[in-house]
């Protein structure tokens, strides 16, 4: 009798390896769900910066079209008027500008002439002193 071996049939229940298994496809899925949720949340922040962005674009150009001069209200006879005040305007900002560099090489020539004379002067009253003291 102690030949005979007691079979015992498969369980119809769920082993250990099993078990573990399901656990960790379990996991597996959460750590997907929780790296889904983190993704999504960082995308959404970034949407709602980039809304952002567009918004400040819009307003910067609204107020920079508020800005401009509209040219085109003008008839042709105003802006030519408003051409020929401006190309006067050019005509004597280039005539004050060659004024001015024309002064400004004058002053610069008197300055180096003062400079000479002194320089000169300097030499001659050392040659006088250096005359006395021989």
């Amino acid at each position: 009798m102690a030949a005979d071996a007691v079979v015992v049939p498969a369980a119809a229940g769920i082993t250990d390896t099993v078990l573990v298994g399901i656990l960790i496809v379990l996991a597996l899925v959460i750590v997907y769900l929780i790296i889904r949720e983190i993704r999504i949340m960082k995308t959404a922040n970034r949407t709602i910066e980039l809304d952002l962005e567009r918004d400040k674009l819009k307003l910067l150009q609204q107020h920079e079209a508020s800005k401009m001069f509209p040219f085109t209200r003008f008839s042709p006879d105003q802006t030519a008027a408003i051409r020929q005040v401006e190309d006067e305007n050019m005509a004597i900002e280039t005539n004050n500008f060659a004024k001015e560099n024309l002064l400004e090489k004058r002053l610069t020539r008197l300055e180096n002439i003062v400079k000479t004379r002194k320089l000169d002067n300097l030499l001659i009253n050392v040659e006088e002193q250096e005359k006395k003291v021989k």
